[in-house]
């Protein structure tokens, strides 16, 4: 990374990716814009995409809801998000290389840019509305999300990444590849569907009647003939949900056990 280009950026972190340590940054100030970050030479990087869980700011939502309208709920405050970035091997070459199994990294600490986050948003005019980011992916809106969990983020490259959405198993708002631009961010479905078996007093029912929630399964978690069966207050693979009373979570979540920051 060269200097000029170093000096536009604030360090966040390290990440750990594909068991590996890397030295993670944003631009800033807020206000740095996409052509500053190619006239230093931010295209030079490698080009990847990282999901990350995030703890969701107003003006990430915003920009969230511009181009995946009706996905977030709204008073969700956590997500996965997908956010295209670049990365440098401190020894020349490539941060990652694509393997079947993911995206697995040289042995050296890399240095990742994500320039679509900010560490802060002073002089960004947050009332504002969110232009479409669909205008060759580098428009000017930025947002300041949290990745809560640096030891949770996945890292791809773009042919990878490309391949996912291709497979049905990731989605792209935008109306080229995913990795044409800088400044690109989408929400990460939750993989899988449970009930909403939430109490008023804060609890959890572990199970309820037939029609008491209305959130069942189709496909192999159907009826015989097809249609929709109900399977009491239990995870099932997003694409099998039927229902208005769905909620988003992992699939490793089990009855009762609906961690709360994905409520």
């Amino acid at each position: 990374m060269n200097p000029a280009l170093r000096n536009m950026l604030v360090a966040v972190g390290v990440f750990t990716l594909g068991g590996v340590g890397v030295y993670v940054f944003t631009p800033q100030p807020a206000t740095r814009s996409m052509l500053e970050l190619r006239d230093a030479g931010i295209l030079e990087g490698q080009p990847l995409v990282i999901e990350c869980p995030e703890r969701l700011t107003n003006q990430t939502k915003r920009r969230i809801n511009v181009n995946q309208p009706g996905l977030l709920r709204p008073s969700q405050s956590y997500a996965h998000v997908a956010r295209t970035a670049r990365c440098w091997n401190p020894d020349g070459g490539v941060c990652f290389r694509a393997t079947d199994g993911g995206a697995r990294m040289d042995d050296l600490v890399g240095e990742l840019i994500i320039p679509s986050l900010r560490r802060n948003l002073v002089g960004v005019d947050l009332d504002a509305s969110v232009g479409l980011d669909d205008d060759g992916g580098d428009s000017e809106d930025v947002d300041d999300s949290f990745q809560y969990r640096n030891d949770a983020c996945d890292i791809f490259g773009c042919a990878q990444y490309d391949n996912l959405i291709d497979a049905g198993l990731r989605s792209n708002p935008f109306s080229n590849r995913y990795c044409n631009a800088l400044n690109r961010l989408s929400l990460v479905p939750s993989p899988c569907m449970i009930p909403d078996g939430r109490l008023a007093d804060g609890g959890w029912l572990d199970d309820a009647p037939e029609g008491t929630i209305d959130c069942r399964f189709t496909g192999p978690y159907g009826l015989a003939d097809g249609g929709a069966r109900w399977r009491g207050v239990n995870v099932g693979p997003r694409e099998y949900a039927v229902g208005s009373q769905c909620l988003p979570c992992e699939c490793s979540v089990v009855s009762g056990d609906l961690p709360s920051e994905w409520l």
